[in-house]
């Protein structure tokens, strides 16, 4: 089991509370401080901190998503808020989640890329901040909205002073993978199996241990009774869910409230009908101790004996039985009859810029490496690349490798992301090549495809190590701007018909 391995990454020093919230989160964002375990395990990341406002983000893979549709976002939801929160505070004080609202737009299922949580601060006064956040899925579609109210307190005793000068964390090389980004493990009820029984026989097979979904395995989720309109449900007060204390981070502590709910809302499920999740609702009421005991979660049908919407109640319990959260969630129920399969949808055409990097020498460098010490430097490159992508909007349309594909909305953010990331792996002892062309493609799914792509492919694959290639198109579209370029010739894409006057980003 994944908790049962030693923990990565640590809970952040005293000193840590001594600086003020913004300072905080950027020694975090930019690597200064190890990241808190409850991240590592997840894949949560700080894209970019700013003084009330910053995007977040999380793996939008399989290892947090179940077959009959529910996705576990009220930790990148509540991780985000948070931190966001964080960034209004003085030296010496913290905030706590009182509550935390999501509400649902459209279903979310696993692919390529990240989630990604773009929070702001509405309110702070002396006592609380108001946050509100907006999560996008890889393909840029907004998928759910939350808000959260944090109290404010004072650090006691008062933390010592920080370092004059902070440095960047040593991360330890590790032989596996972080667990979110590890092959994912499990087997979910297939899609026929809810099409042909109850919800509540389907349950049950889960407390039998006959189904197992991936997050259950990822988060040591077990559930232990289940009836018709009532499940409760067993989760371990872990060091792996700890973030800025030894506590369990409010958004774990989310998690039992939150997928126990569903999974009590699923028990009132007919054979064929779907359920859909409209909002869920969280108050935190102490903090919980990671100190490996279980924590508790029962989930009971509030709202007999009307079917529609589906309302469930939920108590979050520590191993004391003190009531550490309540949530309450509203879903419909779609009967069978009514639902439509959706044509495939049809690709579109956009306008995008399109970057591709790579890394140059990657073979020869994982042969002098070893496994281990050439998988934790690929971690380090593809946090930078992700960050620096999600600061300036861009989606992660692509991953293989040590090689990535993004799109951008405008040249300018393809190039400055190009010029961080290329400048930012430097210190890892590394070099990237990267090729940057603006064109129309078709948009389908969130994949791109068109002769675009290929052309920024090749683009990239003229560049020499260190270097960002652009076409052409790029070049002209930039005018007016303070970026500079040189000449490099004219060349014969492979592939790509005619010959195309290639240029290089100066600086």
């Amino acid at each position: 089991m994944i908790l049962d391995e030693p923990v990565r990454g640590s809970v952040p020093p005293p000193w840590f509370w001594a600086l003020s919230g913004i300072e905080r989160m950027r020694a975090l964002a930019q690597g200064q401080l190890p990241l808190p375990p409850f991240l590592r395990l997840l894949g949560i990341r700080p894209a970019h901190v700013g003084p009330g406002s910053g995007t977040y983000t999380m793996p939008a893979n399989a290892w947090l998503w179940e077959s009959s549709g529910a996705f576990v976002s009220p930790p990148l939801v509540e991780a985000a808020l948070t931190g966001i929160a964080m960034t209004t505070l003085p030296p010496g004080m913290d905030v706590e989640p009182v509550t935390l609202v999501i509400d649902y737009f459209r279903p979310t299922h696993p692919q390529p890329g990240n989630l990604l949580a773009r929070a702001r601060v509405v309110n702070a006064s002396r006592f609380f901040t108001f946050t509100e956040v907006e999560i996008e899925d890889p393909q840029g579609r907004q998928v759910a909205h939350g808000g959260s109210h944090a109290r404010i307190r004072a650090i006691e005793p008062a933390p010592p002073p920080p370092p004059a000068q902070l440095r960047a964390a040593e991360n330890p090389a590790y032989a596996t993978p972080d667990p979110i980004l590890r092959p994912v493990s499990g087997n979910d009820a297939p899609i026929e199996f809810w099409e042909n029984n109850d919800g509540c026989t389907i349950m049950r097979m889960y407390a039998d241990g006959q189904f197992v979904s991936p997050f259950q395995r990822l988060l040591a989720l077990r559930m232990t009774e289940v009836d018709q309109g009532r499940v409760v449900s067993i989760f371990p007060g872990s060091e792996w869910f700890c973030r800025y204390s030894r506590s369990v981070a409010s958004g774990a502590i989310a998690i039992p409230g939150g997928v126990t709910g569903w999974w009590a809302a699923l028990t009132l499920q007919r054979p064929g009908d779907s359920l859909v999740l409209l909002e869920q609702a969280y108050r935190f009421h102490r903090p919980a101790p990671a100190d490996g005991r279980m924590l508790r979660a029962e989930a009971v049908w509030a709202n007999r004996p009307e079917r529609d919407p589906v309302r469930v109640d939920v108590h979050v319990y520590d191993a004391d039985g003190a009531v550490v959260a309540s949530q309450h969630s509203i879903s419909v129920i779609i009967p069978g009859a009514a639902r439509q399969k959706r044509p495939a949808p049809e690709a579109k055409r956009i306008l995008a810029t399109l970057l591709f990097t790579d890394i140059v020498g990657s073979t020869e460098q994982a042969e002098q490496l070893g496994d281990a010490r050439w998988r934790a430097l690929l971690d380090q490159h593809r946090a930078i690349i992700r960050r620096e992508m999600a600061q300036r909007e861009g989606v992660e349309v692509d991953t293989a490798g040590d090689g990535f594909l993004a799109r951008f909305d405008s040249p300018a953010r393809a190039l400055e992301c190009a010029r961080v990331v290329r400048d930012d792996v430097k210190r890892l002892g590394i070099e990237i090549r990267a090729g940057i062309h603006v064109g129309e493609c078709e948009l389908q799914g969130g994949k791109v495809t068109g002769i675009a792509v290929h052309i920024a492919a090749r683009v990239q694959a003229a560049a020499s190590p260190g270097q960002i290639l652009v076409s052409a198109t790029v070049k002209d579209l930039a005018i007016g701007s303070a970026v500079r370029f040189e000449d490099r010739g004219v060349h014969s894409l492979k592939g790509v018909p005619g010959e195309w006057r290639l240029y290089s980003l100066v600086g």
